[in-house]
């Protein structure tokens, strides 16, 4: 029996550029969290005696600023060599051969698969076969999983890849294969990486295909608990994929929907119990959090007036540090509309009913909506200190239909406040 660690996408020293615009950012904490997570994981593989580590591709986010990236992770990968656990790492998109050059010596423990074509490595004391090929260019347009060897017989076999499979929305496509392909080799254990989001459940239990995520979140889109799975082995079967965190700070969305009678203490309210659930989910954790407020609601009449808004901002803010200090809000979105149906005041026949007939012609027509980005131009320029925290795309027809809803909700707020 052995024990064995399939991690992926480390991305150590992610430069995680554009942090400083985020009112109140921990900066320093949210860049050192790449290389805390990999301590962790060095640290649950020492505690679990594991047999060997697998990395299925980008250790490194990048091209390294300087040396010190690559003698920090040295350091960490001769731990392991003290204990006698090896490493088996794989180049992938990020960290391929012609994107970050091996300045460094790895420790002894440490193989690193070829990129030139498929490699397997043999542990024959414990009767284990690892087969994979890394990333020459960032670029991988090849199947690389139809070139692996086959099986090799009474050993428990393990293909590492970096892949993006039949590909993902999210992530880019790279050396992209199928399930029919990997299952046809005849492996145990397919170690997957590049798509940051674990398999959960796998792609396929026999054999074993899966990501196993990134070890450590980076920003809003990759929420929730990150790690390695922990793998059993025993009589040449896999008993147990447990999966680990190894997450140090932890991100979180956090949606309120709110009712037609709620007002701004409520709204207030409801956000103050998402954090404390945020705070609570995080399990002692640094707690990074994207508040969005939605609903239509009797505060919504409130949150039209700019002081108001900005009062409400602030008010989420101070809340999360009444909380604790360990939780920061990276950005707050008021998505709220007043408590009225619109679709029945624009099937009427007065002003309003006017008003939002054009807004929802200008709304599907695709001309028409260029038209306004080129009007709406010159006034951006001459509000631009207003504007400045917003994200602007006056080439994006979404952007301006979000801003089309907005202003609506606003006018018909305002034209009910005032005219009933």
């Amino acid at each position: 029996m052995f024990k064995f660690i399939h991690a992926a996408d480390l991305h150590i020293d992610s430069p995680l550029r554009g942090l400083e615009a985020y009112p109140g950012a921990p900066v320093d904490k949210l860049r050192a969290a790449t290389r805390d997570a990999f301590e962790n994981l060095i640290t649950l593989a020492i505690e679990q005696q594991v047999a060997f580590v697998v990395i299925a591709g980008d250790l490194f986010d990048g091209k390294w600023q300087d040396t010190r990236t690559g003698l920090w992770t040295a350091g960490q990968f001769r731990q392991l060599e003290r204990e006698q656990i090896p490493v088996y790492l794989l180049r992938g998109n990020h960290d391929a051969a012609s994107k970050v050059r091996q300045a460094v010596s790895w420790p002894s423990n440490v193989q690193e698969f070829s990129v030139r074509t498929p490699q397997t490595f043999k542990l024959k004391d414990i009767g284990v076969a690892l087969h994979g090929q890394g990333f020459r260019h960032q670029e991988c347009a090849e199947d690389l999983a139809a070139t692996y060897p086959e099986t090799v017989r009474g050993m428990f076999n393990i293909g590492v890849l970096h892949t993006s499979l039949t590909g993902n929305s999210e992530h880019d496509t790279y050396a992209p294969t199928s399930e029919d392909v990997l299952v046809g080799k005849g492996y145990d254990y397919w170690a997957l990486g590049h798509i940051h989001q674990r398999s959960d459940p796998p792609i396929r239990e026999e054999p074993f295909i899966a990501y196993s995520g990134n070890t450590q979140g980076r920003h809003i889109r990759e929420t929730g608990p990150r790690g390695c799975f922990l793998n059993t082995v025993a009589d040449g079967e896999l008993t147990n994929v447990e999966f680990m965190e190894t997450d140090v700070l932890r991100w979180h969305l956090a949606e309120v929907e709110l009712s037609e009678s709620d007002d701004l203490p409520d709204l207030h309210a409801a956000v103050r119990d998402a954090l404390a659930t945020c705070r609570d989910e995080s399990e002692g954790r640094f707690c990074a959090v994207r508040v969005v407020v939605r609903g239509a609601c009797e505060a919504h009449r409130a949150l039209v007036e700019r002081v108001k808004r900005e009062e409400t901002l602030a008010e989420i803010r101070n809340q999360a540090n009444d909380l604790d200090d360990d939780i920061w809000v990276e950005k707050i979105k008021l998505e709220t509309r007043a408590p009225v149906d619109i679709e029945q005041l624009r099937r009427g026949s007065d002003l309003v009913a006017d008003l939002l007939v054009a807004t929802n012609e200008l709304r599907h027509d695709d001309e028409q909506i260029v038209k306004l980005a080129s009007d709406l131009a010159p006034l951006a320029a001459k509000a631009a200190t207003e504007l400045s925290d917003c994200e602007i795309n006056f080439e994006d027809p979404q952007q301006l239909r979000a801003w089309l809803d907005d202003a609506e909700a606003m006018l018909v707020s305002r034209m009910v406040e005032t005219h009933g």
